[in-house]
């Protein structure tokens, strides 16, 4: 067996497009409370990461009709935590 340094496994990790995937949608999923508030945050959950389209899943229509308006402020404040482009749209459930 052909021993791997260790660099070499991480650079190809953090390469792999899955990976990066998961570590926006895991960076997202921590500062939710500071993207949209705390209050927000108790009714509206983070479901997923699909091909730029962040999908979440509110409790209730008060808080979906409340990010619906808040899109525009809700796109910028995730562009400054996971880098702008990579979530083009919410999707609220």
């Amino acid at each position: 067996m052909k021993n791997t340094p260790i660099t070499k496994i991480l650079d190809g990790l953090l390469r792999d497009k899955r990976y990066q995937k998961g570590l926006r949608l895991a960076l997202i999923e921590e500062r939710w409370v500071e993207i949209v508030g705390e209050q927000i945050a108790k009714y509206a959950h983070v479901q997923g990461l699909e091909r730029g389209r962040l999908l979440v899943k509110c409790d209730h229509d008060v808080w979906r009709a409340t990010l619906h308006h808040t899109k525009p402020e809700l796109l910028g404040r995730i562009a400054e935590v996971v880098g702008k482009g990579v979530v083009k749209e919410v999707f609220l459930d």
